[in-house]
C-alpha cells in the first residue's frame, strides 16, 4: 500500500465528536473529504489521545464532570471510539487507531516530575481502555466494525524503575520529549 499523508495536526480525541466546533474537527473532515475522492484510499491511520492525556484529562477544568481520572479516561475513550465509528461509516474508511506513546524520560530537576508521572498513568489507562473496548466490539450491532487498534505501544517502551508505570518512551522514538518521531510508523 502507498501511504499518503493528510495531516490534521493538534487533533484531540475529544475533537472527533460530531458536536465539536473547533478547527481541528473541521480540518479532520476536510482531510477525509479529500481522501474520499480517491477510490484507492480505504484505510486511514489516526493519531489522537496524546494531547487529551497530556493537557485535558485530569485537569482542574474537568473537576465535577467525572468521578476521577480513570472515569474521565473511560468516558473519553468510549466517546472517541463511538465518534470514530461514525466517521468510518460516513466516509466508508477503515480507521487504524494509533495508541498513545509513553512519555519520554525527563530528569526531575525542573520540578515537573509529578505531572509527568500522572500523565504516564493516564496514558497507560488510555491504552488499556482502547484495548479493552476494541476487544469487546460487537459486530452484530456494527459497533466499531471499521475501527482497529494498531497495538504496538508496548514495543515503544524502555524499562524505567523510577517511572510510576515502570517504563518510559524508548529514546529511539523520541522526537522532542513530547512527541514521537516517524520511526513509530
Amino acid at each position: 500500500r502507498t501511504a499518503v499523508p493528510f495531516p490534521a495536526t493538534g487533533m484531540k480525541a475529544w475533537h472527533v465528536r460530531p458536536s465539536t466546533r473547533f478547527f481541528t474537527h473541521y480540518n479532520l473532515h476536510a482531510c477525509l473529504r479529500r481522501l474520499s475522492s480517491s477510490s484507492l484510499s480505504r484505510s486511514i491511520i489516526l493519531s489522537a489521545g496524546e494531547i487529551d492525556c497530556r493537557e485535558g484529562i485530569g485537569g482542574s477544568l474537568l473537576q465535577g464532570y467525572y468521578r476521577d481520572c480513570a472515569d474521565a479516561v473511560e468516558r473519553t475513550v468510549v466517546e472517541y471510539l463511538s465518534s470514530l465509528n461514525t466517521v468510518a461509516e460516513e466516509y466508508r474508511v477503515q480507521i487504524l487507531v494509533m495508541p498513545v506513546a509513553p512519555h519520554a524520560y525527563r530528569s526531575e530537576k525542573n520540578g515537573k516530575s509529578v505531572g509527568r508521572a500522572r500523565r504516564r498513568e493516564t496514558m497507560r489507562s488510555w491504552n488499556d481502555t482502547l484495548r479493552r473496548e476494541l476487544a469487546w466490539r460487537n459486530p452484530l450491532r456494527n459497533e466499531y466494525a471499521l475501527v482497529f487498534l494498531l497495538d504496538y505501544e508496548e514495543k515503544l517502551r524502555q524499562a524505567d524503575e523510577d517511572s510510576p508505570v515502570g517504563y518510559v518512551l524508548h529514546p529511539s522514538y523520541n522526537a522532542d520529549y513530547t512527541h514521537v518521531n516517524s520511526a513509530v510508523l
